[in-house]
């Protein structure tokens, strides 16, 4: 998925603006559904550090040779050698991440060409994404880079002769004021005569929480375009997802849009503009100190009684 040009990477997450060089007003989909706590992850951190340390270990068994220089490195660089292990989920994360916006971009170029991108313009657009970010700068196959995006791309295509969608928008933003949020959808698609959100995912399995993204642009209020002009939100009936896996093909997969989701996903927004660093006040030098600095929060009349 091309990076829309609204938005714009920030410390507290990607957020949008409503018009070309206006202020960064609301936070993405995005952004606010990743709020949720994300503890089974951890151990997943944990695994991907040990893999690496051991692959450390396995090129040192390999070589050893080189092992006396690279345990006298390692010595004198402690802390480089730990920031390395420590970040094989986060390199992965990003590898993961980039390969899919790189479908995304396929995808993308297909739906609004209406013709299926051939290995010269795969290739252009690896070239452009590794310029452009930084992507695919360590990939040593190319070749193989380029295979594994036509595999999703014979998914893709298969779900375009199973489903015959008509696309009505093609990385579409979409806001909705009333509860403080932006984002872009893949497509708005017209099937069967119902329009829908989908999103293409390339993820290895389609997650339940990717319903919080689907009712958010379901719920959007207007359509905003990259020059800041507002559109009618048509109706969407609903939300789905294209899941283009590993292993090849398609699944279609709906997502629950409903009045629960979307109260989540409320939640998650005010959890966004939540600032707990400003919940801590200042120190109280005596008792009277306290007790003022406590009446002039809202909670602090019944916290005294």
């Amino acid at each position: 998925m091309t990076s829309p040009k609204l938005s714009a990477d920030t410390p507290r997450g990607r957020m949008y603006r409503l018009e070309p060089d206006g202020p960064l007003m609301y936070p993405s989909i995005t952004t606010v559904a990743g709020m949720r706590a994300k503890d089974h992850l951890q151990g997943w951190y944990a695994t991907m550090a040990s893999k690496r340390a051991l692959e450390m270990y396995a090129w040192l068994d390999r070589n050893p040779e080189r092992a006396p220089a690279e345990i006298a490195r390692v010595s004198r660089d402690k802390w480089g050698t730990q920031k390395r292990i420590a970040a094989a989920a986060e390199e992965y994360t990003r590898s993961a991440a980039d390969f899919g916006t790189f479908v995304h971009t396929l995808c993308e170029l297909w739906g609004t060409s209406g013709t299926r991108p051939d290995r010269a313009a795969i290739t252009e657009v690896a070239a452009q994404q590794r310029e452009a970010s930084g992507a695919f700068a360590a990939e040593r196959d190319l070749d193989g880079l380029l295979d594994r995006a036509a595999q999703r791309l014979d998914g893709y295509g298969a779900f375009l002769d199973d489903f015959q969608p008509e696309f009505v928008e093609v990385e579409q933003t979409v806001v909705n004021h009333t509860v403080g949020y932006a984002g872009t959808t893949d497509a708005i698609v017209r099937v069967g005569g119902t329009l829908l959100s989908a999103d293409i995912k390339t993820s290895k399995k389609v997650r339940g929480d990717y319903a919080l993204q689907g009712v958010a642009v379901v719920r959007a209020e207007q359509l905003l375009d990259d020059d800041g002009t507002t559109r009618e939100m048509p109706e969407l009936t609903g939300a789905f997802v294209i899941h283009l896996p590993e292993g090849g093909g398609y699944a279609a997969v709906p997502l629950r849009t409903g009045d629960a989701e979307f109260e989540v996903f409320r939640s998650l927004r005010r959890s966004w503009s939540f600032a707990p660093e400003e919940c801590a006040l200042g120190k109280a030098k005596d008792p009277k100190a306290l007790l003022l600095s406590l009446l002039r929060t809202k909670d602090g009349l019944d916290a005294l009684g």
